[in-house]
């Protein structure tokens, strides 16, 4: 039997649980099960201003990737990678590139020259990934060109 091709969606207000588990198994900041934090949550689900993806198969959350987008008056719009976290267990298999690969994707749809992250938000192996993948230090940023082809 063939495996199930890792697909990616929207996350949805029923992924919080998945979610949630996912974060603690990828050693960041979880969420809780208090109601602020899946009001929180559901908030960053309906906001139409930033990006909330999942990886999955079958209908097991792999990886989820959240990018925040600013407008601004005088220079182009500004994404900028809030969270990735992917499963222990999925690491090194694709799913944390296709889920860069679909943020900066989105990211030019709406004008973004760059995909930029504080060093701060990312963990170390974080970091090493992003740059693997070509991301470039720029001070205390991580910034991946999106004039550049997705890696």
């Amino acid at each position: 039997m063939q495996p199930t091709s890792v697909r990616h969606r929207r996350a949805r207000r029923a992924d919080f649980d998945a979610i949630r588990a996912l974060l603690e198994t990828s050693a960041l900041s979880a969420l809780g099960q208090e109601r602020a934090d899946l009001r929180r949550f559901r908030r960053l689900v309906a906001d139409l201003g930033a990006d909330l993806y999942v990886a999955e198969r079958d209908t097991r959350v792999l990886g989820v990737v959240h990018v925040t987008y600013t407008r601004l008056l005088t220079r182009s719009p500004q994404a900028r990678l809030q969270l990735l976290a992917v499963a222990p267990d999925a690491r090194a298999s694709g799913v944390g590139r296709a889920l860069i690969a679909l943020a900066a994707a989105r990211a030019r749809r709406r004008g973004c020259t760059a995909l930029r992250c504080g060093t701060a938000v990312a963990t170390p192996d974080a970091r090493a990934f992003l740059e693997r993948i070509g991301w470039r230090r720029t001070g205390e940023e991580l910034e991946f060109d999106l004039a550049a082809p997705t890696q």
